[in-house]
C-alpha cells in the first residue's frame, strides 16, 4: 500500500464526508478511495468511518487518525515547499480565495501578466465573500477585507481602506447636496443586505448615525456600484471600488469631510495564508506581484 496516497485519500474522504467527492478532487475512482480506506483500517485494526448510504462519519479512532494524518501530510508539504523554494522558477497549482468584487476590479485584470511572468504556475480562483477555512479547503492564499478575526493565519496588509458616500450626477441633480449626515434622512439609499444600519459618520467629537430610506438592498458590491451609477440612490462603498467611477465622473462624492465608520471597525485589505514555516515560492511571488501592481500606495488612495 502507498501509505501517503492512502493518507491523502482518507483525509479527503474525511473532509468531504464522501468517497465520491474525495475521488473527484483526487482524479481517481471512488472505489479506489474506498479501497485505500479499507487498507488503512485493516492495517490499523480499527474502523475509521461509520458508513451510511450517503455520508461518512468518523469514528473516535478516525478522528484521532485524521489529526495525525493531517500533520504527516503537512510535514510532507513543508518538505516539498522547502525544496521547491530552492527552485528560482515558482511552479505548481496556486489556489486563491478572493472577494468577488475586489477580484474583478484588481486581480483578474492582471492575471494574464502574472501567468506570462510565471508560466509554470497554474491558478485556481475561488471567488467567495465567505471566509472559508483555508487549511481544510486547501487554499494557498486569500484576500480578506475588514477586521481580521484572531486566528493562527499569517497576514500581510495590502492597504488601509475607507468608505465613500457616493451618488450619480443624475441623482445629485434631483436631490440637494447634503451639508450634514442628517440631510440624508428620507433620501433613497442603496444598502447592503448584510451591513444595513451599521454605518455612522464621525467628525471631531461628533458622531451621527446613518439615517436613510433604503429603497434598494443588494448583497453584492458590484451590483450596488451599478445601482448607484444608475441613480437609484446614494451608496456607501469601499474606496477601492468607486475610485475609477469618481475619476470618470460617473459618481460624485458627498460628505467627504466626515469619516464613515462601517460594520468593520478596522477596515483594511489583507493577504492571509496558512501558518507554514516556509512560505512557498508560488505564494510569495503572487503576493509580491500584486503589491507591485497596486503599488505601496494603491491608486485609489491617491
Amino acid at each position: 500500500m502507498d501509505y501517503f496516497t492512502a493518507l491523502t485519500a482518507f483525509v479527503e474522504a474525511a473532509e468531504g464526508n464522501n468517497f465520491s467527492r474525495a475521488a473527484e478532487r483526487l482524479g481517481i475512482k471512488a472505489s479506489t478511495v474506498s479501497r485505500y480506506v479499507k487498507d488503512l483500517e485493516q492495517d490499523l485494526g480499527i474502523a475509521l468511518f461509520n458508513r451510511s448510504t450517503r455520508m461518512l462519519h468518523l469514528t473516535e479512532g478516525g478522528q484521532t487518525f485524521l489529526m495525525h494524518a493531517r500533520r504527516v501530510l503537512d510535514e510532507l508539504e513543508q518538505a516539498k515547499a522547502a525544496t521547491s523554494a530552492l527552485n528560482q522558477e515558482p511552479r505548481g497549482l496556486l489556489k486563491l480565495n478572493l472577494p468577488p468584487a475586489f477580484a474583478r476590479h484588481h486581480i483578474l485584470p492582471v492575471v494574464n501578466l502574472f501567468l506570462a511572468r510565471y508560466p509554470q504556475i497554474k491558478l485556481e480562483l475561488v471567488l467567495d465573500d465567505e471566509q472559508v477555512n483555508l487549511i481544510h479547503s486547501g487554499v494557498d492564499l486569500a484576500i480578506r477585507i475588514g477586521a481580521l478575526a484572531d486566528s493562527t493565519l499569517k497576514a500581510r496588509k495590502i492597504c488601509d481602506g475607507k468608505y465613500r458616500l457616493v451618488a450619480s450626477p443624475a441623482f445629485c441633480r434631483e436631490h440637494p447636496v447634503p451639508a450634514t449626515p442628517a440631510d440624508l434622512a428620507g433620501l433613497p439609499a442603496i444598502v447592503s443586505t448584510h451591513a444595513a444600519g451599521h454605518f455612522a459618520f464621525a467628525r471631531a467629537n461628533e458622531v451621527l448615525p446613518l439615517v436613510h430610506n433604503a429603497c434598494v438592498r443588494i448583497n453584492d458590491l458590484d451590483a450596488q456600484l451599478i445601482a448607484a451609477r444608475q441613480g437609484l440612490g446614494f451608496a456607501l462603498l469601499p474606496d477601492w471600488l468607486v475610485a475609477k467611477s469618481l475619476e470618470a465622473g460617473e459618481l460624485q462624492a458627498w460628505l467627504d469631510p466626515w469619516e464613515i465608520r462601517g460594520a468593520e471597525h478596522a477596515y483594511a485589505v489583507w493577504f492571509v495564508y496558512p501558518p507554514k514555516r516556509i512560505v512557498s515560492s508560488k505564494v510569495r511571488c503572487f503576493i509580491d506581484f500584486i503589491v507591485e501592481q497596486l503599488g505601496d500606495t494603491p491608486y485609489w488612495k491617491g
